[in-house]
């Protein structure tokens, strides 16, 4: 059986608990009640806010510096939805900020993102506008809208391409072609042939004249003309205590070292200027077929396109 006095210390343990969870309510709550905040609105013009709540979040640059307070359709314009908002007192908001709706993840809600901002703006008064921002739906939509213009462009530009009459111009074009293929192919036959003539024998003239500066550059490079060299510098260098019996000696054979030089420069100067001469031949006959295409093309300059008018 429950004394008097247990009693008396139970009531009494309600009491104080209940006052101290009153009072722990009352401090909580009024700190959010004596907060100071400073309080915009925001005007959403054909938009829908499905998913924004009252109590909704506002954060500025992913900081959460408000809630929704309500949500409203504007009397005299019922297209407009009206959004009071409240933000901590003395947050630096810019007169160019705009408050977009953002989606909270995949939950369907939505939230205030505000963004934007200058230092070169005002600040923004308290009870004043803040300037609507896209939805990410809207800018999903003209997105969704220019693609689909440029879709229809393309479409309306492939139709006019196969259209019938496009159709028979380019039937039109591909038989002109092969009629002038056709036409001119002797001719274009006859200036590949012209061609592959002019090459084979500039080939040659090519080929001729590399052996030529190839023979002139073994005579240069010879061990005949350094050893007329070296025994040229060696009399130099023993012309004064040589003899002059010795000195007509070592002259003579000088000398005749010199003629069998110049003989062997004698025979490779006739297979060198025998070489050049056919060339130049080859290059005569080079430049006549060129004469001959380029009074060809001058005469009817219509053979690199079509026959030869009859």
């Amino acid at each position: 059986m429950v004394s008097k006095a247990q009693k008396f210390r139970l009531g009494l343990f309600v009491v104080i608990f209940s006052s101290l969870m009153i009072i722990f309510i009352i401090m909580i709550a009024g700190q959010k009640l004596l907060e100071k905040r400073d309080y915009y609105s925001v005007v959403y013009k054909d938009i829908s806010v499905s998913g924004l709540q009252v109590g909704g979040a506002v954060k500025y640059h992913g900081i959460n510096i408000g809630r929704i307070d309500d949500i409203s359709i504007d009397r005299e314009e019922v297209q407009n939805v009206v959004v009071e908002i409240s933000v901590k007192k003395g947050t630096p908001l810019k007169e160019d900020v705009k408050a977009s709706l953002i989606p909270v993840g995949i939950t369907g809600l939505l939230q205030i993102e505000i963004s934007g901002g200058s230092n070169e703006a005002d600040l923004l008064s308290p009870g004043a506008n803040i300037q609507p921002g896209t939805s990410t739906f809207e800018s999903i939509s003209g997105q969704a809208e220019l693609l689909a213009d440029k879709l229809n462009q393309v479409l309306k530009n492939i139709g006019e391409i196969t259209s019938s009459e496009n159709q028979a111009r380019i039937n039109g074009i591909l038989s002109n072609v092969d009629i002038i293929l056709a036409d001119n192919r002797e001719s274009f036959e006859n200036i590949m042939t012209s061609l592959d003539s002019t090459t084979y024998y500039l080939a040659q003239i090519s080929k001729s004249s590399s052996a030529a500066i190839a023979q002139l550059n073994q005579i240069l490079e010879s061990q005949q003309l350094a050893n007329i060299l070296d025994n040229t510098e060696k009399i130099t260098q023993d012309i004064a205590s040589a003899d002059l019996h010795k000195l007509i000696n070592d002259l003579n054979e000088t000398i005749n070292e010199v003629d069998e030089t110049f003989a062997h420069l004698d025979q490779t100067h006739l297979r060198t200027r025998q070489d050049l001469v056919q060339s130049v031949q080859m290059l005569n006959e080079t430049l006549n077929y060129l004469n001959e295409f380029s009074r060809l093309i001058s005469e009817d300059p219509s053979l690199l396109l079509r026959s030869k008018r009859k």
